[in-house]
């Protein structure tokens, strides 16, 4: 692996980083729901670009709400797992102290 030379200065580090600057983002405001919005982007809010429905959130919406009942539905049979290795501690307890 090489190595350099020599140590660099001040100003040829500082002049090397001048451009690792962050640019400030262009937000605009959706014209339908006055929401703010990034420039060439649909709208998160409404899911209008350039005055026509871009994307449909009330099938987004949908999704994630039969998502999140088939996720609770998924979790429900681990329950019980979980309570049985507690019953099995009693258990030992129990026959310890007899």
């Amino acid at each position: 692996m090489s190595v350099p030379k020599s140590r660099k200065s001040r100003s040829a580090v500082r002049r090397r980083r001048s451009h690792h600057h962050m640019t400030a983002m262009n937000i605009g405001t959706c014209e339908k729901c006055k929401a703010d919005v990034l420039s060439h982007q649909a709208c998160t809010e409404c899911g209008f670009y350039k005055g026509r429905q871009a994307v449909d959130h009330t099938r987004d919406a949908q999704r994630a709400i039969a998502k999140q009942q088939n996720d609770h539905a998924h979790h429900e049979h681990e329950k019980p797992a979980a309570e049985a290795p507690a019953d099995k501690k009693e258990d030992s307890k129990e026959q310890k102290a007899a």
